[in-house]
């Protein structure tokens, strides 16, 4: 079958990997392995590992340690790809040829927990457990396909000096930066900012500029390194951690730099899969736009056209809802290239159940958890689901909810009839909205003047096959409201169909706050599978309230119990 009936069927049976295997599988498929597959997806459940961030939870780490909180949330899920970064700003947790240990270019560190970090590197080093060999080795035993992460741009030493590297240090002259300001130990809190700086200069002087020969050179370097030196299955190319390349936009000659990079990178993978006898793909995590992304120097049309490329994420996953896929999907229909959605910090399982089900239903063969790890946005086991522990959780500690997605998400069937919560994606910063190239697909933050606004709010629910399974579907609507009073007037109708305010409940979020969550019931077989439409009628605001509400949460909750 082609891609797109491939795509279809795995939406109607139960997602790509019910195609690929049967439903009562312990373990998802393995990555395709021979050329007779190669129509397949290589990938169904990508999980991105964060360890860049392990080394500096607890002093002295151990193999044992790491080996536990780095693989253990992994065994026996539906995850069957490790995508593994260790690499901040132009550091490296790990013993690497052609890069530099991270914190490591301070004889003394002013802080605790960067000690740690580079010391518990290291360590393990030192122990023969250099972070990439153990993830080859760990990573096979749960039968995954494992692939380093480098990420192409990463301004963290912007803001915290100690993770700038001695190349950056000696190479100024190679940064977005060059000729305006360059201070790491200023760092980004000392850029001069008069009126007419622009805020792209301000969030990306430190950043490598990728015109020079001798930027694409270092990082070809490591990713060389990484493909190389040990038995990973392919390489993974982080275009969007930050997505500033090139100090101008829309030059050709940038444009054709970037692609030259990556036939290198394709060539070096090409050579090594002769040698192993298997695929090593390659992946790119790109911006969520095809024409920004060619405007700032990543021309993936050609990448797809010339077969460089195995799997793409558009985005950081700061689009969850948002994200339209059709034009990613148009650009790979009929060519042996995949697109992976991905979805950024660790979100509650129904909230992460309702991003899965809407991308299979766009055409997703696959999905990508990015920022998924404990250790930066773990809750501990007496903390309430809804609410993050931004402290440092060891995997013990964690609710045991934690990772419920990851025995879900893979596959559809283990997804149904569980609760869900539609949450419409939320972004305040407009800068960032267009740095990230989402400006456009968020709706909210948005102000409720008088007058109408509508919001696009999906639903992909199976509520007939509920009903064969012995269970009714309840839905709840929740807007969250900054400055509602009592005195406003606001209708609130699905598809045209208003919804009823006596049965509408309002209650402030907390005593002392300027939010109020107005909750409604929602007779699900109103509402349309796919996109529908949510429109807000403002017909009176409180004229003692010198200030505008804005609407700046809409939550669809689906519940499921028995009859």
């Amino acid at each position: 079958m082609d891609r797109r009936e491939f795509v279809k069927a795995a939406v109607t049976t139960g997602v790509a990997g019910s195609v690929l295997t049967s439903a009562d599988d312990a373990r998802p498929a393995p990555a395709i392995q021979n050329a007779s597959d190669k129509k397949r997806p290589p990938f169904r459940l990508i999980y991105e590992a964060e360890w860049n961030d392990v080394p500096c939870s607890e002093y002295p780490i151990t193999p044992d340690t790491w080996v536990k909180e780095c693989f253990r949330p992994l065994k026996e899920t539906q995850v069957d790809a490790l995508f593994y970064n260790l690499c901040s700003s132009d550091g490296y947790v790990c013993e690497l040829k052609n890069g530099q240990i991270l914190m490591d270019n301070f004889e003394q560190l002013g802080d605790a927990w960067v000690w740690r970090y580079r010391e518990n590197t290291k360590r393990l080093i030192e122990a023969d457990a250099n972070p990439p060999k153990v993830a080859v080795r760990e990573g096979r035993a749960l039968g995954l396909t494992v692939i380093p992460i480098v990420r192409m741009n990463d301004p963290h030493d912007m803001f915290f000096k100690y993770e700038v590297s001695d190349f950056k240090l000696k190479n100024k002259h190679l940064l977005l930066g060059h000729g305006t300001y360059t201070d790491f130990e200023k760092g980004a809190s000392g850029y001069p900012n008069p009126p007419w700086a622009p805020s792209m200069e301000r969030r990306t002087w430190g950043m490598f500029d990728f015109a020079h020969q001798e930027v694409r050179d270092h990082k070809l370097a490591i990713i060389n390194e990484f493909i190389t030196r040990w038995d990973n299955d392919g390489m993974s190319l982080d275009f969007d951690r930050d997505p500033k390349y090139f100090r101008e936009d829309g030059k050709a000659e940038n444009t054709e730099k970037m692609t030259e990079l990556l036939r290198k990178v394709r060539g070096i993978l090409d050579r090594q899969s002769k040698r192993r006898g298997r695929p090593q793909y390659l992946h790119v995590r790109v911006i969520p736009r095809i024409d920004v992304c060619l405007n700032r120097g990543l021309d993936v049309k050609t990448w797809v056209e010339e077969g460089l490329v195995d799997a793409i994420t558009p985005g950081a996953g700061y689009l969850t809802l948002g994200l339209d896929l059709s034009p990613w999907l148009d650009l790979v229909d009929g060519r042996n290239c995949w697109i992976y959605p991905a979805n950024n910090h660790w979100k509650t399982p129904a909230e992460t159940r309702a991003w899965a089900k809407v991308m299979y239903s766009r055409g997703a063969p696959g999905l990508y958890l990015f920022n998924w790890g404990h250790l930066l946005h773990g809750f501990d086991s007496q903390t309430r689901p809804v609410s993050h522990n931004k402290g440092s959780v060891p995997f013990d500690e964690l609710n045991p909810i934690y990772y419920d997605a990851l025995n879900e998400i893979g596959r559809q069937e283990t997804m149904a009839y569980k609760d869900t919560t539609y949450r419409l994606d939320v972004d305040k910063d407009a800068f960032h909205q267009k740095y990230r190239a989402i400006d456009g697909f968020v709706q909210l933050p948005a102000k409720l003047d008088v007058g109408k606004s509508s919001y696009k709010l999906p639903f992909v629910e199976d509520l007939e096959g509920a009903v064969k399974s012995g269970l009714a579907a309840r839905g709840r609507l929740r807007l969250k409201i900054t400055n509602y009073t009592h005195p406003d007037e606001i209708d609130v109708s699905l598809n045209g169909h208003k919804l009823d305010d006596s049965k509408r409940t309002a209650r402030p979020e907390y005593i002392m706050n300027n939010n109020t969550w107005l909750e409604y019931p929602v007779d699900l077989n109103g509402l349309t599978q796919g996109v529908n439409e949510l429109t807000l009628d403002v017909r009176l605001l409180n004229p003692q309230m010198s200030v505008t509400p804005e609407l700046i949460d809409v939550e669809l909750v689906v519940e499921y119990q028995e009859t």
